[in-house]
């Protein structure tokens, strides 16, 4: 150890004395006027970030006129108009523009017409912040289409395709539970109507939150096909997924159609027997009542009952 070198705290402080530790606290009060004053120069210079709001206000000066129209890209038009009063009240509200639109200023920017854009925007984009939902969408069956360039035909839906552009509903409230079957519709149409006709259906239409939408028992963002072993509708965890709303179902529940139109050819024998069957009986019920009103009111007439001297 160097000769003089303190040994001890208490040495140490003896040898920082009072005029030492003023001089440091002097020191480091200047220093705070140096700070603020590089602060302002590099806000000045552009350095600082912009101010979120500040930023989108500035994209909506432009972006709020509805004389701009839509875009073509390979998932379809895009709207280049953009309700302020509906983005500030989405979901996304309080985000600045260019959270999802990567690499955009509020200056004027050039025209973007590539499919190739929207597709990275509407993906990559919402991974920055919706890392794990976007993994379990890559593995999915829908995320399986976005890597075959749409196999058959069919094209891939997006993050924005289900949950919107500017309009992001959020996803714990009724009215987008509601949505739900509209938007799967859009690419299983007809789909939404067999949905819409079973309990589950009727009572999500009445208010009831708790009933189970398409995402309930297909799963959101790592829907798969029935067909696969892990799919929540497989064979071996059909069961497990009724389960979550209805403990006490046994095998023999899994059983119930869903998706099936009664009156449909392709439907179940026994199924479209009984829906004829009903409409035969309806029919029927609804002609005798039909037939035995009108005989009454012919009686009626026939006998004056329906003349202000009444009939006998």
């Amino acid at each position: 150890m160097a000769r003089g070198a303190p040994t001890t705290a208490g040495e140490l402080g003896k040898k920082f004395t009072f005029s030492k530790r003023w001089a440091l606290c002097v020191a480091l009060v200047a220093m705070i006027p140096a700070l603020f004053w590089t602060a302002s120069a590099l806000a000045a210079d552009g350095v600082a970030p912009p101010d979120p709001a500040d930023f989108s206000a500035r994209c909506l000066t432009c972006h709020s006129q509805e004389y701009l129209g839509s875009i073509e890209s390979s998932q379809g038009p895009r709207d280049l108009h953009i309700d302020p009063a509906v983005y500030q009240a989405s979901a996304h509200g309080l985000l600045p523009c260019n959270s999802c639109h990567i690499g955009f200023s509020h200056d004027p920017h050039v025209m973007v017409s590539n499919a190739e854009f929207f597709a990275e925007t509407a993906g990559e984009a919402c991974r920055n912040c919706h890392d794990d939902q976007f993994e379990m969408y890559k593995q999915s069956y829908h995320g399986e289409l976005t890597r075959d360039g749409g196999a058959d035909g069919v094209k891939a839906p997006l993050c924005v395709d289900c949950h919107g552009a500017h309009d992001i509903a959020e996803v714990d409230t009724l009215e987008y539970r509601q949505s739900i079957a509209d938007v799967c519709g859009k690419c299983h149409g007809g789909r939404e109507d067999s949905f819409l006709d079973t309990y589950h259906g009727k009572s999500l239409s009445l208010g009831r939150e708790a009933s189970a939408t398409c995402v309930d028992c297909h799963g959101d963002h790592s829907i798969l096909p029935v067909s696969n072993p892990q799919s929540m509708l497989s064979q071996a965890n059909i069961l497990p997924t009724c389960q979550q709303c209805h403990p006490s179902a046994t095998q023999k529940f899994t059983t119930f159609l869903v998706h099936v139109n009664p009156t449909s050819t392709d439907a179940p024998l026994i199924v479209f027997l009984v829906a004829i069957g009903y409409l035969a009986l309806i029919v029927c019920v609804f002609a005798f009542g039909g037939i035995h009103t009108l005989l009454y009111i012919y009686r009626g007439l026939r006998d004056g009952l329906y003349s202000r001297k009444g009939g006998h």
